[in-house]
C-alpha cells in the first residue's frame, strides 16, 4: 500500500513545481521530501516525476496518479471543512466573471473540485472581457487583472505571475533578435487582448520601465491560440513564463529581452463592498487561490 505521507508530498512538490519550493511551502527539508518521493516511486514500481538538473516534469502514470493524490487532498479539505462550517453550511448561488485568457480547461477542473467540496453552491461561471458591472449585472466576484480602479470594490490577491516576451527559432532565424526594446519597432507581435488592446508592451521596472511598440500581426484574446501562433512562427508574444514552461525548456520557444525583466501581472478577485463579504465568495477566493496553482501545475508539467 502506497505511503499516504509520500502522496502528499508527492503532490506538494507537483503543486510548487519543484522540490525546493515543496520545501518551503511544508517546512520539511528538501532531502526528506525527495527521498519520501524516491521511497513512494520505489513501492509503486513506477517513475512518476521526471529530474535533472534544470527541469522537473510529470511522466504519464505521474500525472494521473496525481490526480488521485489531488483527490486526497481535497477530501482532507472537506474534513476540515466540515467542522469549519459545522454551524455555518456554505449554501447560495454565486455568480462569477473570469477573463476569456484563462484556461477554460483548468477552470472546469477547478469549479469541479470546489462543487465537489461545497456541494449545496450553485456555480454560474461566465467568461467575458467585458468591463462588467458586479452589483448591475448580478455578479459576485469578478476575476480582474491589474489594480483594482473603483473604490466601491474590495479585491483580494489572488496570485502573481511572471510574463515574459519569447518567440519561436523560426521566427528569430527569419526576422533576426531584437537587443533593445526600440527593435521591437520592427517586428511582428501577437498581442493577447480585446479589441480596444494597443500594440503595447512594457517592459522593465521601476524607473528603468518603458512602453514599446510593435507591429501588430494578430490580436486574440486567448492565451493558448497566442502561445500556438508563436510557436508557428508568426511574431514575438508576451506570456506567463507558466504557460510556456515546457516550450521553453525544450527550445521550441526562446526568451528574448531578459536583461528588460517585466513586472509581474497580479490576478485579483473583485467583489462589492456594498454587501458584506459572504461566506460562499469567501470560500471560493480561498479555493481558487489554493487549487489554482494545483491545476495548473499538473498542465504545465505533463509531458
Amino acid at each position: 500500500m502506497p505511503d499516504l505521507n509520500g502522496m502528499m508530498l508527492f503532490a506538494a512538490v507537483v503543486r510548487a513545481k519543484g522540490f525546493s519550493q515543496a520545501a518551503r511551502e511544508t517546512g520539511l527539508p528538501k532531502s526528506t521530501i525527495s527521498r519520501k518521493v524516491a521511497q513512494l516511486e520505489e513501492r509503486l514500481g513506477v517513475r512518476l516525476l521526471q529530474r535533472d538538473t534544470r527541469n522537473l516534469s510529470l511522466t504519464q502514470v505521474g500525472a494521473l496518479f496525481f490526480q488521485h493524490c489531488d483527490a486526497i487532498s481535497l477530501e482532507v479539505e472537506a474534513a476540515k471543512a466540515t467542522i469549519e462550517y459545522t454551524h455555518n453550511d456554505v449554501s447560495g448561488s454565486l455568480r462569477i466573471a473570469i477573463p476569456v485568457s484563462f484556461s477554460q480547461e483548468l477552470i472546469a477542473n477547478l469549479c469541479s473540485g470546489f462543487m465537489r467540496l461545497y456541494p449545496n453552491v450553485e456555480l454560474d461561471v461566465q467568461f467575458t472581457d467585458n468591463d462588467i458591472g458586479l452589483v448591475g449585472e448580478g455578479y459576485d466576484i469578478a476575476i480582474k487583472y491589474g489594480p483594482l480602479q473603483s473604490s466601491d470594490l474590495v479585491a483580494k490577491l489572488l496570485f502573481e505571475r511572471q510574463p515574459i516576451l519569447v518567440a519561436s527559432p523560426g521566427y528569430l532565424k527569419a526576422r533576426g533578435t531584437p537587443a533593445t526594446p526600440g527593435e521591437l519597432a520592427e517586428h511582428s507581435g501577437i498581442l493577447l487582448g480585446t479589441s480596444r488592446s494597443a500594440p503595447i508592451w512594457p517592459l522593465g521596472k521601476g524607473t528603468r520601465k518603458t512602453m514599446v511598440s510593435f507591429q501588430r500581426k494578430v490580436r486574440v484574446n486567448s492565451a493558448i491560440m497566442v502561445k500556438q501562433l508563436a510557436l508557428d512562427d508568426f511574431g514575438i508574444a508576451m506570456l506567463s513564463n507558466s504557460a510556456c514552461k515546457n516550450e521553453l525548456a525544450s527550445g521550441n520557444l526562446v526568451p528574448i529581452l531578459q536583461e528588460w525583466p517585466i513586472e509581474a501581472f497580479k490576478v485579483y478577485g473583485v467583489y462589492s463592498s456594498r454587501r458584506q463579504l459572504a461566506t460562499n465568495i469567501s470560500v471560493f477566493l480561498d479555493f481558487f487561490t489554493k487549487r489554482f496553482a494545483s491545476q495548473e501545475s499538473l498542465l504545465s508539467l505533463m509531458g
